[in-house]
C-alpha cells in the first residue's frame, strides 16, 4: 500500500493550535507539575510537541494529553498520571529529555559515566602510603 491516507479528527487540537490560541498561555510542565508559559514549554520540549500534529492516531493530538484547568482557564493541565508519563516516554525514547532519576540525582548518565571514570582514574593514583612531614 503506497499512498496511507492521513486522518484527522474533528475537535481535536494539535499543537499549532495551542500555540495560535491567545486563550491557553500556560502549560503544566511534565517534571516541575507547574505551569510555565507556552513558548517557553514549546522550547523545553520541542521534540516531543513535534509529534503533536494530528497524524491520525488518537495520541497524536494535544487533547489526548491536556485538558484545559477548570480553575485556570488560560491553563492546560496533564489529563492524568497516565497521559503524563505517556507525554514524558515519547521524549524519552527520542532521547531529548532525561529520566527522573536523573533529575533526582542532578546528573545526566552522561555526567555521572564522567565523574565515575575521574573517580577511578584518581583511585588508580593513589598511593597506599602516607608521607609524614617532620
Amino acid at each position: 500500500m503506497t499512498g496511507a491516507k492521513e486522518i484527522t479528527l474533528k475537535g481535536y487540537s494539535i499543537w499549532n493550535d495551542v500555540m495560535k490560541s491567545n486563550k491557553i498561555t500556560d502549560i503544566q510542565d511534565p517534571v516541575l507539575e507547574m505551569e510555565i508559559d507556552k513558548h517557553e514549554f514549546a522550547n523545553m520540549y520541542e521534540n516531543i510537541v513535534s509529534e503533536l500534529q494530528g497524524k491520525g492516531d488518537i495520541k497524536s493530538y494535544i487533547d489526548y494529553y491536556f485538558i484545559v484547568n477548570p480553575i485556570k482557564s488560560f491553563s492546560l493541565i496533564f489529563r492524568s498520571e497516565k497521559e503524563k508519563n505517556a507525554f514524558y516516554d515519547i521524549g524519552l525514547n527520542k532521547n531529548c529529555v532525561i529520566s527522573l532519576t536523573e533529575v533526582c540525582e542532578g546528573e545526566t548518565k552522561k555526567d555521572k559515566k564522567k565523574r565515575n571514570k575521574k573517580n577511578k582514574k584518581i583511585e588508580e593514583n593513589d598511593d597506599d602510603y602516607i608521607i609524614v612531614f617532620e
